[in-house]
């Protein structure tokens, strides 16, 4: 006779391991600090960066949704001694900014969407600038700034949504505070 309902060690075990192969998989990739990722939300962001550097750099104006945004592509960036809050506004506790601060962070084929960026200093080398042919069949952007490399200092964005091949980082901390702001105690240190 046997128990309704019970399942043998063997299906269990049979029926746990994908899940704990999955597991490793995520786990190992996770250590290595590579991850695939893709942002679009409602949530404001502002990214503070001391040091970026970028290859294979194209830049366009777009549009997302009704705002318009400058749309920037770089096949290879890195990012030093970065500094990324988000605000929301909770009811009853009021204002919770999450702060993540970022020592060296690097990525591939990352597009940005963003609505407003600004730079202490910028140099570009090999710089293009190109102007689509315009054709009815399929519609165009009014023109493309492309670069080989890019570096920038001082650097502040707001993205709207952003997508990347991998990202990794290296010395990574997140802080919860309450209110708004939070980058300014990196430059206390």
């Amino acid at each position: 006779m046997t128990g309704t309902g019970r399942t043998s060690r063997l299906r269990f075990t049979l029926a746990l391991t994908p899940l704990l192969v999955g597991a490793s998989a995520l786990l190992a990739g996770s250590a290595a600090g590579a991850v695939s990722v893709a942002f679009a939300g409602e949530v404001p962001v502002t990214v503070h960066a001391a040091r970026l550097s970028g290859t294979d750099v194209s830049a366009s104006p777009g549009a997302s949704g009704l705002s318009p945004v400058l749309v920037t592509r770089m096949e290879q960036a890195t990012v030093e001694d970065a500094c990324v809050t988000s605000t929301a506004h909770l009811p009853v506790v009021g204002a919770v900014t999450a702060v993540v601060r970022i020592d060296r962070s690097s990525a591939s084929g990352l597009t940005v969407e963003a609505g407003k960026s600004t730079a202490r200093s910028l140099k570009l080398s090999g710089a293009k600038l190109s102007t689509p042919r315009v054709a009815l069949d399929r519609p165009t952007g009014l023109f493309t700034v492309g670069t080989q490399k890019v570096s920038a200092s001082t650097v502040t964005t707001q993205p709207h949504a952003f997508t990347a091949g991998t990202i990794t980082a290296q010395s990574v901390t997140i802080d919860l505070i309450r209110g708004t702001g939070g980058c300014e105690r990196k430059a206390a240190r």
